[in-house]
C-alpha cells in the first residue's frame, strides 16, 4: 500500500452490498460460474520476506481470479525466483499465472506492464505486502454481477499497523465520489475492480508518477464520469507503516509528491465543467498545504514554505479559501488529529 493515506475513524452508514444470491453464484473456483472474467495484477519489489504470505492468502481464495499477473520490478532479494516457484506450482494446479519483469522502477510502471497483459473483462490490483481475506475475489465478482452496468465497483478499506486496526476510510454519499477520492483516496490500489477497457481508455497507469500513482489514476478515472458502485463496508485491512500514522516520512520522497499534484492539477484544468474544475483546484490546493505541513513537521521549512506559497497562490482562490488553507496548514503542522473531513467541505 502507498503509505501516505490519511486515516479516520469508522463512520458506518446503511448501504446495499452484494446480495446473498450474487455471492452464492460464484462459490467455487470456476470463473465461468460468475459469467465475468477477472484478472489480478500484483507488482513486487524487494518483498521476498513478505510476498509469500500474500501469495498464500491468494491461493486460499474461495474464488480464484481468471488471471494472476505478477510483475517483478527489478528485485535483487530473491523475490523473482520466489514468484517463479509459486507460479510453476500453481500452473500445475490449473491456475492461470504469469510472471513478468519490468526494469523501469516504480509501482506505476509495473502495474501498467501488468495491465498491458490482461485479457479479462475486469481487472483488480493488489500490493505485495497486504493480505486478502478469503472471500475478497468472490465478493468482487458478486459486486460485478449485482451491478453489471458499473464501470467501477469499489469498497472501503481499513488500515492496520503491527496487527493493530486503526480505522477505515469514511465513504461519502453517492454523487460525491470525486471529493471522496481527493480527500480519502476512494480509488486507492486495492479498493476496486474496473472494466479493463475503461481503464485503458482512461490512459492506464502513468509511468511518470513516482508517488500517489493510484491517487492520480483514480482522479482520471472519475473524470471520465464512470458508472460506479461503492460498498462503504471495509473489505480488507491494508498495512501501513509507523511513519504513516505519525504523519512523518514524506521528506525522503520530496519532489515525487509535488509532481503528482502538478499532474493532477493539469488534469483538473482540462476539465470542461467549470464548477467541477474550480472545486478540484481548491482540493488540490488543500493537498498541497497538507503536504507542506508534513514537511514542516519533518523540519524542512524550505520545502514547506515553497509549497505553501504555491498552494495559496493557486488558481483564483478567494480570500476566504486562502484563510481556510492557512488554518488547515497550522492544524496539521501542529500534529493535531487529522481534520480532512472538515476543511475540504468548507472550501466551496
Amino acid at each position: 500500500m502507498d503509505p501516505h493515506t490519511d486515516l479516520s475513524p469508522s463512520e458506518p452508514r446503511a448501504a446495499s452490498g452484494p446480495t446473498d444470491s450474487a455471492v452464492s453464484a460464484d462459490t467455487g473456483n470456476d470463473a465461468s460460474a460468475g459469467r465475468v472474467t477477472l484478472a489480478l495484477v500484483i507488482p513486487v519489489y524487494q518483498r521476498a520476506h513478505q510476498v509469500g504470505e500474500t501469495l498464500a492468502a491468494l491461493e486460499a481464495q474461495t474464488s480464484r481470479p481468471d488471471e494472476v499477473i505478477l510483475v517483478d520490478n527489478g528485485s535483487t532479494d530473491g523475490s523473482l525466483e520466489l514468484l517463479h516457484r509459486w507460479s510453476r506450482r500453481m500452473l500445475r494446479l490449473g491456475w492461470n499465472v504469469s510472471v513478468l519483469e519490468e526494469c523501469r522502477r516504480g509501482a506505476a510502471c509495473a502495474r501498467q506492464t501488468g495491465l498491458e497483459s490482461v485479457r479479462s473483462e475486469y481487472v483488480m490490483f493488489f500490493d505485495s505486502d497486504d493480505i486478502m481475506p478469503p472471500r475478497h475475489i468472490q465478493l468482487a465478482r458478486a459486486d460485478i454481477l449485482t451491478h453489471p452496468t458499473a464501470d467501477i465497483c469499489a469498497w472501503s478499506l481499513g488500515y492496520e499497523c503491527d496487527g493493530r486496526r486503526l480505522g477505515q476510510r469514511r465513504i461519502l454519499p453517492p454523487g460525491r465520489e470525486i471529493e471522496n477520492h481527493m480527500v480519502q483516496g476512494l480509488l486507492c490500489t486495492a479498493a476496486y475492480a474496473v472494466r479493463t477497457a475503461f481503464l485503458r481508455r482512461a490512459g492506464g497507469w502513468n509511468p511518470s508518477i513516482g508517488g500517489w500513482d493510484d491517487w492520480e489514476l483514480g482522479l482520471r478515472l472519475l473524470l471520465q464520469r464512470p458508472e460506479i458502485y461503492v460498498d462503504p463496508r471495509p473489505r480488507l485491512y491494508v498495512r501501513v507503516q509507523e511513519d504513516s500514522i505519525s504523519g512523518l516520512g514524506y521528506v525522503h520522497r520530496a519532489g515525487d509528491w509535488e509532481h503528482t499534484l502538478d499532474v493532477m492539477e493539469r488534469n483538473a484544468l482540462a476539465c470542461g465543467d467549470a464548477a467541477l474544475r474550480n472545486r478540484l483546484l481548491r482540493l488540490i490546493a488543500y493537498r498541497r498545504v497538507n503536504l507542506a505541513a508534513h514537511y514542516r513537521r519533518e523540519r524542512r521549512p524550505d520545502l514547506s514554505g515553497a509549497l505553501l506559497r504555491k498552494a495559496l497562490l493557486g488558481h483564483g482562490l478567494a480570500r476566504g479559501s486562502r484563510l481556510l488553507l492557512r488554518a488547515a496548514y497550522l492544524h496539521t503542522a501542529s500534529g493535531l488529529p487529522w481534520a480532512g473531513g472538515i476543511y475540504p467541505r468548507l472550501l466551496r
